[in-house]
């Protein structure tokens, strides 16, 4: 699945979204290469783009935390997150990765 890398707004598909939640609530190694670097471990979830091209089209905003939420809190909110992520709203609010904000962040989304 190509990504349209052309629009500020990028949109997530259900596949990657599904893998990215896979792999932050069950890989320590894929959940430091997504502290250090959101736009390779986006890709290393199949986001099908180069990790230097989708650092210039796109900051991945969405996808910046300051303290990433613990695996089992990401798994207890895996359906309420990948259906954010995928949605109209993920493009204008933060996702909710953030440690001890993620169901309190989905409720107001």
């Amino acid at each position: 699945m190509s990504s349209d890398l052309s629009d500020t707004k990028l949109r997530i598909p259900p596949g990657v979204a599904d893998r990215l939640l896979e792999l932050l609530s069950t890989d320590d190694a894929f959940r430091a290469l997504f502290r250090e670097d959101r736009h390779a471990a986006l890709v290393r979830a199949g986001f099908e783009a180069d990790p230097e091209r989708l650092r210039e089209t796109s900051a991945l905003a969405c996808l910046r935390v300051d303290e990433l939420a613990s695996k089992a809190d990401i798994a207890a909110a895996r359906e309420a997150l990948r259906a954010h992520l995928t949605s109209d709203a993920s493009h204008t609010n933060p996702h909710a990765f953030e440690a001890g904000t993620a169901h309190a962040a989905l409720r107001r989304a």
